[in-house]
This record gives structure tokens, C-alpha cells and sequence, in this order.
């Protein structure tokens, strides 16, 4: 599966529905990650999960969109010298650990739009104008800051992340401001209006949640040696490549950081782990590095098919 996801064949995108379906299927049959009553909307409030069926039809297709969007985001930036397929299956196996994956939700809406968020500042560029696509990416994140209200302490990151690509311009700092804003302030007029409430915590049910959180170490530590085996690979990479993509890989390295801190936060006075779904987005990037390295590629396939088969097996106990 790995190699084949690595080659060049466009083709293999098609392999993820049947992957998300089967997925999708495992929670249903022995339903491991249990549906909310209500769905967490972020500054939209919260909607009652009266079509289950719905739900999660609609979270498979916002996940293998997220999946696409993540691999075009890496192939259109050359983070290798030849096009590859493997980031997409990457964040469908991260993700599977999480409940976003099997029930739409304010988090997994988050997701898609950080991900937009990180394609317009990738087309940033130094030596011509980036309003619009500053403009365009602030907006994206302002959205998911509607449907997650945390990411709002994002914002002077989402700041220092189009810096890395691009000088400071007070007038694209502007732009920058507005463009975030804007879905900021539409949201909370809707939240003001309508009387909502805004719910910190993810999950309101805390049922047979500690099975999930040892799902979470286990993976953790699985990702972890993943990374560390991806870090080298990244330097050897980044070694030899142009300024641009050495900036694009610092803005990731920004992402990550902040997710971690949400991730973080999340655990320690929630006691849950599903913001650390973020960090999916860059490792799902960073992880395909390590399946590069003629060195420690067996190894990485290794730990990749341990997860693989973790993410299946667990279902069953």
C-alpha cells in the first residue's frame, strides 16, 4: 500500500473512499466512536444529530476532501522532486483515531478550512503583490475560528506564518486583519442573535473515553518514531533546497507548534485528545519524508503498517 500510494499514479486517490468506507463501516458495526446528541458548531450553535447516517456520510466526504486538498497542496509545492500520493493516506490513517472522523462536526469543518487557509498563503510570493491571497487565507482561517472559537488566539501565528513567505506590509497586515474579521464578526452577531452558547468541550459524552486515550498514546508513541524518522529526511531536504520551500516548510513548523498547544490545552482541562486532530494536518506532510530515506524507508513502512493495523484491530476489543 505504500509503495504504491509513494509512486506517481494519480489513480490511487480513488483507492481512499473504499479505505474511509471501510473505516466507516468498523465504527458502525461495533460503534467504537459513539455519535454526539448534538453536533458542536462553534459560534453556529449546535444542531441536533437527528440523521446519524447523514452525518457520517458527511464526514467521509469532507475527510477524503481534506485528504485531496492536503496532497495537492503537496505535490503542487514540490516538496519532492516527483509527485506523490502518500500525505493523503496519511491524514486518512491519523485521522481515523479521531471522532471528527466518523461524525461531521465544528472540528472537522475547522480542518478543511485551515487546510484552504494553507494553500492560498503557499501561493504566496515574495516578489509579487499577495493581497488577495493574504486576503483569501486570513478568511479561511477567520472561518474556522467560527466553527472552532479557540483558533481565535491563532491569529497573531496566522500572522507570523504569511511573514515567513512574504515581508511585513502594513497594508497586507490590513487586508490581513479584515480578512479575518469579517466571518469573525458575522459569526458572533449570529451567536449574539440567536442566543447561543459556546461549549470549550468537544465531546459531552465521556463513554469508555479512556480507551481512546490509550488509543492515543500508543499511536502517539507510533507517530513519534514516525517523526523523528522524517526529521532527518527533512533536513537532508531541506539541504538542497530552493529558499522557497525552506520558508513553506517553516510556516508547517509554525502550524505545528500551534496545534500542539491546542492539543495540549485540550488535554490538560478537558481530559480529551481531539484537538490534537490539528496536528494531523501538518504531519500528514511531514511523515511522507520519512518514507523517503533509502536509509530508514523499511523502517517507516514498518511503523506505518503497525499503525494501519492498529487502526483496524482496535475496533475489535
Amino acid at each position: 500500500m505504500v509503495r504504491l500510494f509513494l509512486g506517481n499514479r494519480a489513480g490511487v486517490i480513488l483507492l481512499l473512499p473504499f479505505i474511509i468506507a471501510g473505516y466507516q463501516f468498523l465504527n458502525n458495526h461495533f460503534n467504537y466512536y459513539v455519535s454526539e446528541v448534538n453536533t458542536n458548531l462553534g459560534f453556529w450553535g449546535e444542531s441536533a444529530n437527528l440523521f446519524p447516517l447523514i452525518s457520517t456520510i458527511g464526514a467521509a466526504v469532507i475527510i477524503f476532501i481534506n485528504a485531496f486538498t492536503i496532497n495537492w497542496i503537496y505535490n503542487s509545492n514540490q516538496f519532492l522532486e516527483r509527485n506523490s500520493y502518500l500525505s493523503s493516506l496519511l491524514y486518512v490513517l491519523l485521522m481515523s483515531f479521531y471522532h471528527s472522523f466518523y461524525s461531521v462536526d465544528g472540528l472537522l469543518f475547522a480542518h478543511t478550512f485551515l487546510i484552504l487557509m494553507l494553500f492560498q498563503f503557499f501561493k504566496l510570493n515574495q516578489h509579487s503583490d499577495g493581497k488577495r491571497h493574504v486576503f483569501n487565507g486570513m478568511f479561511f482561517g477567520g472561518m474556522a475560528t467560527t466553527f472552532h472559537p479557540p483558533l481565535i488566539g491563532l491569529f497573531p501565528f496566522l500572522c507570523i506564518m504569511y511573514w515567513v513567505v512574504r515581508p511585513f506590509v502594513l497594508r497586507e497586515f490590513i487586508i490581513a486583519i479584515i480578512g479575518f474579521g469579517i466571518p469573525s464578526l458575522y459569526a458572533a452577531v449570529f451567536l449574539w442573535y440567536y442566543g447561543h452558547a459556546i461549549d470549550l468541550r468537544l465531546l459531552d459524552q465521556l463513554t469508555d473515553y479512556t480507551s481512546k486515550q490509550t488509543d492515543f498514546l500508543v499511536t502517539a508513541v507510533l507517530f513519534s518514531l514516525l517523526f523523528m524518522l522524517s526529521i532527518v529526511s527533512i533536513r537532508s531536504r531541506m539541504s538542497n533546497s530552493s529558499i522557497r520551500l525552506k520558508k513553506l516548510t517553516s510556516t508547517l513548523w509554525w502550524f505545528l507548534f500551534v496545534a500542539l498547544i491546542l492539543g495540549c490545552v485540550d488535554f490538560f482541562f478537558f481530559r480529551q485528545i481531539e484537538r490534537f486532530s490539528f496536528l494531523m494536518l501538518p504531519l500528514s506532510i511531514f511523515l511522507t519524508f520519512s518514507f523517503t530515506n533509502k536509509t530508514y524507508s523499511f523502517v517507516a513502512t514498518l511503523l506505518f503498517y503497525i499503525t494501519f493495523g492498529y487502526s483496524i484491530v482496535k475496533f475489535f476489543f
